[in-house]
């Protein structure tokens, strides 16, 4: 019979009265033999320090409280000479070896109780057997009073330099520095370990029976456990901390535990759901296993379990910690937080995934306008399963966060399908994605939890719940409207699809308004054009600009987001934007390049008047189609009165390349017709560079006020300063209001070519 007695690392060194265990106890030696492999739990790699923290914090628990912790089984040969030649259990042995050196030392023990520290060896190497030989030696005391031990140790005469390139003592003084941050403030830990809060089970390869053949098996198989089968066992074992105890009818009727259904369900039902997403999609065989993908998809449920119970999300990577925290026995909800997990996973089962994703979400426009577009891939639960909780750059997640928005309204809805009908479900999921669209800057991790909440209150209810903070506020609005507005008008729900699933509203429809839903074919055909004509033909009828912060913002032919921005501005804001898109939308059925260059053709020839929108139109030079971003250096109370406008090429900073639009205007033109000619502008008009047109072909620079045209050039005044000397000074002709009545571009030419011919 196998005896499966427990035995601490000073037992096993220590005489006994049992007849059997005589025959092999007590040890005169542990020597790890040259077949296994160096010693590994002190290994600098992120995995290794993960486990080894783990490891260390279990065992600083055993030795602090009452909850003393009993290790795996140490199997092993014991040779003639009571020496145990270790096969399963190394790593254990080398940790103990260390720890009990450490408290030893940390507690001043008495040498006499210290022998058997001696008795531990490697024979892998040299230097690994020498150092266990010199570390315990009593004339080495350690400095207990450093930062890092390994230093001090590795500072010792006995201690060769190029002894630390070899892996076993490396991995042995990353251990010791561990152990040192984490028992440095301990005391009486000695009698701790003497008593037994730290032991394990031992067997000899005799009392196995073991043949050589299952000596050399056990010895070569070297696969250490999966971070997801730690993962797996730890998770089980805090269900079984926390779960009721079955009473003897349960367990007579083959009822099972929690722990049970849940190991059951990892190993069969859920392994199935995520056996054809393995690998992460690659199509290999290289690794066959769903551990990835488990653990991933647990980290989104996790989440929202942190969400619903009011917790900052872990920003760890950790599953470990994510484990400890949300099951283990100090949290209150550990329960209900496991059946929130079984939820999650098991409302997939039975389910055609790809179809359900399929019926309602679509990446491109379709003839069923129903369907929400969505980025690829449509399937957002293998999405979740691959990427959840990967980080790009920075804090930027793989899968962002209105994702994960998203894939819980799925979640929810297969959970609550008794309550939410199919057709339901449809209509309630395009409000959720256009929420979701519409709310880049609240699409944060601390509004999650409001985030959720509004999420499933659309999917109960099929309306918005007022009262709190969660979506964008505009857009939340916009979708309470078309509540009431289908109501009223049922048969143009497919209409109001299409409109929303264009690729500039996304879901937000106030610039064109529910009583204009008519026009949505005219919108898709005009935004089929040339986006610059767009711009330039609705400038014809007005200004449509939308302020961002301090700057003013139209749209550009080459960047969609200038559109979308204005677009999604406050339905208040977008009053005057929407009634000149209405107007320009009135003017045609179908819109074509050729139809909007009419309208602008036409605008050009009848206006007399040249304000900025007439600049602006007329000239290719004055629009960077970047991000539509202008610039009033004196704008009159938002009026744009002024004639001091700079337009920006980025979006956001002022300090970027920026040009004054009629000194850039001048400079195309004045290149074009005279390419060789020296002239130069700045790119940083805002700074001062490129704030002027410097001729140097003539050694003057030429520059515009509001009103007025001046050539000038410096001169050094005896003060060494340099001075301004104005040689030209041109009025440009206005009207009362201060708005040009002649082109200022074409007057400043006229100027410039009257120097050229001089």
């Amino acid at each position: 019979m196998i005896n499966s007695r427990k035995y601490t690392l000073i037992d096993l060194f220590k005489a006994t009265d049992n007849e059997e265990e005589s025959q092999y106890l007590p040890l005169n030696n542990i020597e790890v033999p040259i077949i296994q492999r160096d010693y590994a739990q002190g290994r600098n790699q992120p995995e290794v320090n993960r486990i080894r923290a783990r490891f260390l914090d279990a065992l600083y628990t055993a030795l602090t409280t009452p909850k003393p912790i009993t290790l795996d089984f140490v199997y092993g040969e014991i040779n003639d000479k009571k020496t145990l030649i270790p096969l399963d259990g190394q790593q254990r042995l080398t940790t103990l070896f260390l720890l009990h050196w450490y408290i030893a030392r940390h507690e001043c023990v008495e040498e006499e109780r210290l022998g058997f520290l001696s008795k531990f060896s490697y024979a892998t190497r040299y230097s690994a057997r020498e150092f266990c030989k010199q570390l315990v030696a009593n004339t080495y005391t350690p400095n207990f009073n450093t930062d890092v031990l390994s230093h001090d140790i590795t500072d010792q005469n006995w201690m060769p330099r190029d002894w630390q390139n070899d892996p076993t003592i490396s991995a042995m003084l990353n251990m010791l520095d561990d152990i040192h941050r984490k028992f440095n403030k301990t005391d009486g830990l000695w009698q701790r370990l003497e008593e037994g809060c730290v032991s394990f089970y031992f067997l000899s390869i005799k009392q196995l029976g073991a043949t050589d053949e299952l000596y050399i098996k056990m010895n070569s198989r070297g696969k250490p456990l999966t971070e997801f089968e730690h993962f797996k066992a730890e998770w089980e074992g805090n269900i079984k901390e926390i779960e009721p105890k079955l009473t003897e009818e349960q367990k007579n009727n083959g009822e099972k535990t929690l722990s049970q259904t849940i190991g059951h369900k990892i190993d069969v039902a859920w392994t199935d759901l995520l056996w054809p997403y393995r690998n992460s999609g690659t199509g290999t065989a290289a690794d066959d296993i769903i551990d990835d993908e488990f653990v991933k998809y647990f980290r989104f449920l996790a989440d929202i379990i942190y969400c619903k119970n009011s917790i900052p999300l872990n920003s760890s990577n950790d599953i470990f910690t994510i484990t400890k925290e949300l099951f283990g026995s100090n949290n209150p909800h550990a329960i209900e937080n496991v059946k929130t997990i079984e939820r999650g996973f098991d409302c997939w089962l039975n389910i055609d995934i790809e179809s359900l994703f399929g019926s309602v979400l679509t990446t491109h426009t379709t003839d069923k306008p129903r369907k929400c577009i969505v980025d690829e891939p449509v399937n957002i639960f293998v999405e979740a399963c691959h990427n959840n909780g990967d980080i790009i750059s920075g804090h930027r997640r793989k899968f962002p966060l209105g994702r994960t928005v998203l894939l819980y309204a799925f979640v929810y809805y297969l959970q609550h399908k008794d309550t939410i009908e199919e057709a339901q479900f449809a209509r309630r999921i395009r409000m959720v994605s256009n929420l979701i669209k519409g709310s880049e800057y609240e699409l944060r991790e601390n509004n999650l939890a409001n985030l959720i909440r509004q999420t499933e209150y659309v999917l109960d209810n099929g309306d918005i719940e007022e009262g709190y903070l969660s979506f964008n506020a505009n857009q939340l609005i916009e979708e309470h409207e078309k509540v009431e507005w289908l109501k009223n008008n049922p048969e143009k729900d497919d209409v109001l699809c299409k409109l929303e699933n264009h690729n500039l509203l996304q879901g937000a429809v106030r610039v064109v308004g529910l009583e204009n839903i008519d026009l949505t074919d005219r919108f898709y055909s005009l935004f089929e054009c040339d986006w610059a004509l767009v711009n330039r033909a609705l400038l014809t009828i007005g200004d449509y600009s939308q302020l961002v912060s301090w700057r003013y913002q139209i749209g550009s032919a080459n960047n969609e987001s200038s559109w979308k921005s204005i677009f999604k501005t406050n339905k208040e804001d977008l009053k005057e934007t929407k009634r000149i898109l209405i107007e320009l939308l009135s003017r045609s059925n179908k819109f074509t390049d050729d139809v909007l260059n009419n309208i602008i053709d036409d605008y050009l020839k009848s206006t007399s008047e040249y304000d900025w929108r007439h600049y602006l139109i007329k000239y290719a030079s004055m629009r960077p189609e970047r991000y539509g971003m202008y610039y009033w250096e004196d704008f009159r109370e938002s009026q744009k009165a002024s004639y001091s406008i700079l337009m920006m090429w980025t979006e956001k900073s002022i300090s970027g390349r920026n040009h004054n639009i009629f000194l850039k205007a001048l400079y195309e033109k004045t290149r074009t017709d005279y390419p060789d000619l020296s002239i130069y502008l700045g790119d940083y008009a805002y700074s001062g560079n490129g704030s002027v047109l410097e001729l140097t072909f003539a050694d003057k620079y030429l520059y515009f006020t509001d009103d007025k045209l001046y050539v000038c050039h410096a001169i050094t005044n005896e003060l060494g300063e340099s001075q301004e000397t104005v040689d030209i000074v041109k009025e440009i002709p206005q009207n009362e209001h201060g708005v040009d009545t002649a082109d200022r571009v074409e007057l400043a030419f006229s100027v410039v070519e009257s120097l050229i011919n001089k």
